[in-house]
């Protein structure tokens, strides 16, 4: 059970983390190619294929983490009641919108695969490229399916508001950072 909730948790993060530091290695080798030796063909399409990967997996990650782009402020200024309702029809538009965009994907990149198409430097074929709509909207769909659940779970508690969960992040990270600078330092403020 610990491991589905790791995923749960952690899935598309962790994948991000590692997309995104091959792109770092990747491209440090290529300057430091192109300085002393020759430049290599493929490490401009790498980073920019682990990039669109990394693009598709941050819709899941979004949702997730209660990050997609709304007007919260709006939404803090009506009943909690309305509020949760109003949440929950836009939660069934999106979820909608992801599956429709699922299923458009799968179709795309089985045309992809079988026209035999393959990249030009690493000659990948591409619906290795393409599957990442398909994985990303999945993602989407999954992490939209659990948004919805919450929220009608949750339909008579309590809803924080955009300014009381920016305050309690903003604790949270003061205490995080006091925290480490103590363990770093042995400073407590007492010694003054």
């Amino acid at each position: 059970m610990n491991v589905l909730k790791w995923l749960n948790e952690h899935f598309e993060e962790a994948i991000m983390v590692f997309l995104l530091a091959a792109i770092s290695c990747v491209m440090m080798a290529q300057i430091i190619a192109r300085s002393f030796f020759a430049s290599m063909p493929w490490p401009e399409e790498f980073s920019r294929y682990c990039y669109i990967w990394t693009v598709f997996l941050s819709l899941g990650y979004t949702i997730r983490k209660k990050n997609m782009l709304k007007v919260a402020i709006l939404m803090d200024l009506l009943p909690r009641k309305l509020r949760r309702s109003i949440e929950i029809i836009v939660n069934f538009i999106m979820l909608a919108i992801f599956a429709i965009l699922f299923r458009y994907s799968i179709i795309y990149t089985g045309k992809v695969k079988v026209s035999g198409q393959i990249s030009p430097a690493m000659h990948l074929p591409m619906w290795i490229m393409y599957m990442s709509t398909v994985v990303g909207f999945a993602l989407a769909v999954i992490r939209m399916i659990q948004e919805t659940v919450f929220n009608i779970k949750n339909f008579n508690k309590g809803v924080e508001t955009t300014l009381e969960a920016t305050i309690k992040e903003a604790k949270q990270e003061v205490e995080a950072t006091g925290r480490d600078f103590v363990e770093r330092t042995g400073f407590t403020g007492g010694d003054i």
